[in-house]
């Protein structure tokens, strides 16, 4: 009993997160994105109104490229909080933007094979989308893979994911000993959906992990 209030506490408080998230990235969006849209198109203006002032009109373009950048880490974050497009076009369309994302920030070679599921839940998918990123992240950041591998596809009344890279690999029960929160999160996202994950690595041979979830439930 004890075990069930832990895992139901732990789904809680990811249900939470997840949700919170979304709010932030809507706020983000309508409000803060929005604001800085007026912004620009008033500076814009400023531009078109002192041509004849080069001082102003070279100010003007200052803070218009400060404007722009600034739209760009708005849009970034809030995607990084709601991943654009996952709700109205689904999952392939999801892991598409975030793989060409990921690509901007390695020359390593990512292939990716989606399949969407009508019948698969849209807190399942942001669950499967939740694993890629932080696997992506994972690949990017410390294996310094150079070939990753994602696959997503339904087998068996199950929603797979299998995801392949070959980097530095590393010792899975080290690892997990000393509670790596990627790891963690992983396990913990894959249990709320009773699937079950493997973990294939070992130093300099890559990583390889495979989750399975029942399409039910979700």
């Amino acid at each position: 009993m004890e075990l069930k209030y832990q895992q139901e506490l732990i789904n809680s408080t990811i249900e939470g997160i997840e949700s919170e998230r979304k709010r932030l990235a809507r706020d983000l969006h309508d409000e803060i994105g929005a604001a800085l849209s007026a912004m620009r198109l008033l500076v814009g203006q400023m531009h078109l109104k002192s041509k004849s002032a080069p001082e102003i009109s070279d100010l003007a373009d200052k803070y218009k490229s400060l404007i722009d950048n600034t739209i760009d880490s708005v849009r970034r974050i809030s995607n990084d909080l709601l991943p654009s497009g996952l709700e109205e076009f689904g999952l392939s369309y999801a892991i598409e933007g975030l793989c060409e994302k990921s690509l901007e920030l390695t020359e390593a070679d990512i292939n990716w094979s989606v399949k969407d599921i009508p019948q698969a839940h849209s807190t399942l998918n942001l669950m499967m989308y939740r694993l890629v990123q932080e696997l992506l992240n994972n690949s990017i950041k410390y294996a310094e893979a150079t070939q990753i591998e994602i696959v997503i596809e339904p087998v068996d009344n199950e929603l797979c994911l299998h995801y392949t890279d070959n980097g530095r690999g590393f010792d899975y029960e080290e690892a997990y000993q000393k509670k790596s929160l990627g790891l963690k999160n992983i396990e913990t996202r894959t249990r709320m959906f009773d699937g079950t994950l493997q973990y294939i690595t070992q130093p300099n041979q890559g990583t390889s992990v495979t989750v399975r979830v029942p399409l039910a439930s979700s």
